[in-house]
């Protein structure tokens, strides 16, 4: 099923309220469910979805088929428009090949019931130009319409993304800066290209933009937007903590999590930042995405104070304790087992201001006791949500079914994650959540993957209102 297509910012429901598609998550025990529940990737929120793709006569036309390919696998239906200089560089056939779907050339070769170019503009939830030639930019900007690609483009009505390709003079020259000016004054996303050697042999400004960049910023163009305006903020993986040159002691995380997160909430249209462990591999750049890598707690709590955030989303799992000292050079073997004195790691949580409107949510990592667990944590660190999650074996035997749908009494028989299988907090491709409010409510995320995860608990967090501290 696909993302939603409109912007439909939620109101301020009551503190702690799922969002509306999730009301029943207020029944006791609920189980979070979603459209999204079987996404694996920020892709896959273009299943389903109708995009066209426009290439126009550059060099660069090659690599719009693996575009078109990208979409594709990811369950969107894609449509391709090529100029006549675009079909000297590629065929229509080899686009039909790889999607499925009619390639369109010249407005006069297929008469139909159906005038094309406009069904075509009628069709798409999407239009996408790459690469785009200067000359074809200069038409979109002047509203010249000669041919099946510029008269598809000047009837669409659906957002319209534009990814320039050129020599580097060319692409400074004012005529095309004038024109990429007036095209993102009319509200045409410009993908801005890369900096390398280009087709003519010259280096310089010019290049395509990464294909992920331009399949990315086209799903954000088709998100539900309800992020839009909000600073975010999400941590993601394990901190090293260093105890000679060469070693250091760390945990398993190895922060899918927390990217799957922060790509969730960019494509929502948040402005993100990640903080990233050392083992979290570096996101595409992306316009309202900034990414920071760091290496130890101390490290990760002075780059958060540093974040102008309305929402943090504490996912990293940073360690809690570190070498007393730190050794310079390699510890050599002989003369038997060093001894290992380890200090507290500060607390992140609790060492942030709780400034008016921000909003904090935290993870549980446990092995036991869940629920009882994370609202400890709730209540210790002054969060509005946290999200539970098992790591490693549960020990003991299986507790019984709850009685109420709320966390953390003793008087209260919580339930808790399966032994076995999907949903393991670390180094897993699934995850499993239990969501525990500040009113002492809970709710499941079921086992999904952690993409699918992530999107469902910002449905969640999307509604939440600060509590007032």
């Amino acid at each position: 099923m696909s993302a939603p297509k409109s912007h439909n910012p939620a109101g301020e429901p009551r503190r702690g309220h799922a969002s509306p598609h999730h009301d029943r998550a207020e029944a006791a025990g609920a189980k979070i469910q979603s459209p999204s529940a079987s996404w694996s990737s920020p892709l896959h929120s273009l299943s389903g979805r109708r995009l066209a793709l426009v290439v126009t006569g550059g060099v660069a036309a090659y690599k719009a088929a693996e575009l078109a390919r990208m979409w594709t696998r990811a369950g969107a239906e894609v449509r391709v428009v090529l100029t006549e200089n675009a079909a000297r560089f590629i065929t229509p056939l080899t686009f039909e090949s790889l999607t499925g779907q009619p390639a369109y050339l010249d407005m006069w070769d297929r008469p139909q019931f159906e005038i094309e170019h406009i069904s075509l503009a009628n069709w798409a939830e999407a239009a996408v130009v790459a690469p785009a030639t200067a000359d074809f930019l200069a038409k979109m900007a002047h509203g010249l319409a000669d041919d099946f690609a510029s008269t598809f483009m000047l009837a669409a009505d659906c957002p319209l993304l534009a990814a320039p390709a050129m020599n580097s003079r060319m692409l400074a020259a004012p005529a095309t800066r004038a024109n990429l000016q007036t095209l993102a004054e009319r509200g045409v996303t410009l993908i801005a290209p890369g900096t390398g050697q280009l087709a003519c042999g010259e280096v310089g400004d010019g290049r395509l933009a990464d294909l992920e960049t331009i399949a990315l910023i086209t799903a954000r163009s088709l998100g539900p937007g309800d992020f839009v305006g909000r600073a975010v903020a999400v941590t993601a993986g394990s901190t090293r903590e260093p105890w000679d040159d060469i070693r250091f002691l760390a945990n398993r995380s190895t922060g899918r999590m927390g990217l799957a997160l922060a790509q969730a909430a960019w494509l929502r249209g948040a402005d993100v930042t990640l903080v990233a462990g050392p083992a979290v591999p570096a996101p595409p750049a992306l316009p309202g995405f900034t990414f920071q890598a760091v290496e130890t707690t101390v490290d990760l709590l002075a780059a958060l104070r540093e974040v102008d955030f309305q929402t943090l989303i504490m996912a990293a799992a940073p360690a809690d304790f570190r070498p007393a000292e730190r050794t310079s050079g390699k510890i050599k073997k002989g003369g038997g087992a060093p001894l290992l004195p380890l200090a507290a790691n500060p607390d992140i949580l609790k060492s942030l201001p709780r400034e008016p409107g921000r909003l904090f949510v935290g993870f549980a990592a446990e092995d036991d006791d869940l629920l009882r667990r994370a609202e400890a944590k709730l209540r210790d660190k002054d969060l509005d949500l946290v999200a539970a999650n098992r790591a490693g074996p549960r020990r003991g035997g299986a507790p019984p079914q709850p009685r109420h749908g709320r966390a953390a009494s003793a008087e209260t028989e919580v339930p808790s994650p399966p032994t076995s299988g999907s949903g393991d907090a670390f180094a897993a491709a699934d995850n499993h959540l239990w969501l525990v409010f500040r009113d002492g409510r809970w709710s499941e995320i079921t086992v999904r993957p952690k993409f699918a995860a992530a999107w469902a608990l910002l449905d969640v967090v999307r509604t939440l209102r600060p509590a007032d501290r």
